[in-house]
């Protein structure tokens, strides 16, 4: 990338010249192809200038200019009406552009960026991020406040507190900080619904989502205020969803900085000598946590790798509750090898004191490495996956664990890839 002023927007409206009155109201957007990405037409190739124009309503707007052609072209946000800006935010946005894409973002620029509409600031730090490699302290200029005040009424909830009064802004956060992280806002916002209507399976999707979205985010790109709120959270549901308990854990202390232990060991499918020279050998690593998740990982001789897994959960009412919301409970299991990753997913069988379940797969060869370490799910966190990705976990899984597996796929509508899933098993003559 270089310099070039683009759209920072997909839309973009014709100004007509002066002196004719601005009519950017009724030019057609992207020049009457509203389905194109204005950022991509080439159009705008080179030559554009930035710069604050009049707009129809008689206000400054944010615009591109050629100065060889004359034309000009306002930019419109998802409602298609001109982004507002005085000259002066249009001179920032300019002097950010000129250096594309490793801008200058002093803390002066930045205190200067913050007041910009939160519309701008997200098409801007949202182009930044595809394209630049701005300093995380960048994305704390976008609008947490709302996200901050919901995450703190989540907490209460999940207390048990009733739902307190919210603003607009943050009863429906959209996408303003997305730039910063994906799957932070809308699982928040999930969990919010799911505790204060309450529905426990909309709470449980959207606790589960949430620690995955806090896990795979940058905490860097969180002011210290937000990282704290969502800390607080994660921990919380920590505590009162025992099949989460090991993930929100890892996400807390992963926004708080704190050392985190993961489940993960590095394995070896060519055994010793000792354990290769006979039949029955095998090589056996146990990963535990403080938490209830356990894991008990078996390479043999035949390379075939056997994964237990283990929720020390006794059975009480809350549990049962859990397992209704959950309708089947499934742990994420991750092989990375030279050639590749593969996730599988355990299905784990409940029992009087804990839950359980089993995996027994070839072993890459060489050396490869399990994880643990993603959260624990039900059986509405496997709706994305294809039948072929389940295929291969239920083609590993025990007796016990392909009854879960069956029972799982009673709570699921046709097309489910859970019964489909199921249905290729037992088409292919599986008698377990």
């Amino acid at each position: 990338m270089t310099g070039t002023h683009r759209p920072l927007s997909e839309w973009v409206a014709r100004i007509d010249p002066v002196p004719t009155v601005p009519t950017v109201g009724t030019n057609p957007i992207n020049d009457g192809d509203e389905r194109a990405d204005a950022r991509g037409l080439p159009l705008f190739a080179d030559g554009w200038t930035r710069r604050a124009v009049t707009g129809p309503d008689r206000g400054p707007v944010l615009a591109l200019h050629h100065p060889i052609t004359g034309r000009t072209y306002a930019e419109l946000d998802d409602n298609g009406a001109p982004l507002g800006i005085d000259t002066a935010g249009a001179e920032l946005i300019e002097r950010i552009e000129a250096s594309w894409p490793r801008p200058e973002l002093g803390a002066d620029t930045l205190a200067s960026v913050a007041v910009l509409s939160r519309e701008i600031r997200y098409l801007l730090l949202r182009r930044l991020d595809q394209e630049g490699t701005p300093p995380p302290e960048a994305f704390h200029t976008l609008p947490w406040a709302p996200v901050t005040e919901l995450a703190s009424v989540v907490a209460q909830l999940i207390d048990g507190a009733g739902p307190p009064p919210l603003s607009d802004e943050a009863l429906d956060l959209g996408h303003w900080v997305t730039p910063a992280a994906l799957g932070v806002t809308g699982p928040l916002e999930q969990l919010y619904e799911g505790l204060a209507e309450p529905d426990p399976v909309r709470a449980a999707r959207g606790a589960t989502a949430l620690c995955t979205g806090v896990r795979a985010a940058d905490p860097a790109r969180f002011p210290a205020g937000v990282a704290a709120a969502l800390a607080d959270v994660v921990r919380r549901l920590a505590a009162v969803n025992p099949f989460l308990r090991h993930t929100a854990e890892l996400a807390a202390d992963r926004l708080t900085g704190a050392p985190a232990s993961g489940l993960a060991a590095v394995l070896d499918s060519d055994l010793p000598k000792a354990a290769a020279g006979a039949g029955d050998r095998t090589v056996v690593r146990r990963l535990e946590g403080d938490g209830p998740l356990s894991v008990r990982t078996e390479v043999t001789a035949g390379r075939r790798l056997r994964v237990t897994v283990e929720l020390a959960v006794e059975a009480t009412p809350e549990r049962e509750r859990l397992l209704a919301a959950y309708a089947g409970v499934f742990a994420p299991v991750v092989m990375s090898a030279a050639g590749g990753t593969t996730r599988y997913w355990v299905a784990l069988e409940p029992r009087r004191r804990w839950l359980s379940g089993t995996l027994d797969v070839p072993a890459p060869p060489g050396r490869f490495e399990v994880a643990a370490d993603e959260a624990v799910t039900g059986v509405w966190g496997l709706s994305p996956l294809s039948m072929d990705e389940l295929t291969r976990s239920l083609a590993g899984a025990d007796r016990a664990g392909l009854r879960a597996w069956r029972a799982a796929a009673e709570h699921t509508p046709s097309g489910h890839p859970v019964r489909q899933a199921v249905r290729r098993i037992e088409e292919q003559g599986d008698t377990r």
